[in-house]
């Protein structure tokens, strides 16, 4: 699994805002912010998971443009994923 964390440095807790985002198989990004207590998934509309890549979707400033613009879902993911990329952003 490929995945991604960042802190955004706004502050919504005492360390910032901190998101781990994974792309799956599908070409999706499920992401969670720990500090908002916010998870979903940013769909990938068809894309493969190269084209998510290579347009920059799967980066802290594609993740983000979609998290600001509520461009997600919430989605159900297995609880595993969720708990490996909460404590990925615990890392931060």
């Amino acid at each position: 699994m490929k995945t991604l964390k960042f802190n955004t440095g706004r502050m919504y807790g005492e360390k910032g805002q901190r998101i781990a985002a994974a792309l799956l198989d599908s070409g999706d990004i499920y992401f969670v912010d720990i500090d908002r207590h916010i998870d979903g998934t940013v769909k990938a509309n068809g894309l493969t998971r190269e084209e998510v890549i290579d347009f920059g979707m799967f980066t802290q400033r594609g993740v983000m443009a979609a998290y600001d613009a509520n461009d997600y879902a919430w989605t159900i993911v297995p609880e595993g994923m969720r708990r490996e990329l909460s404590d990925l952003a615990e890392t931060l």
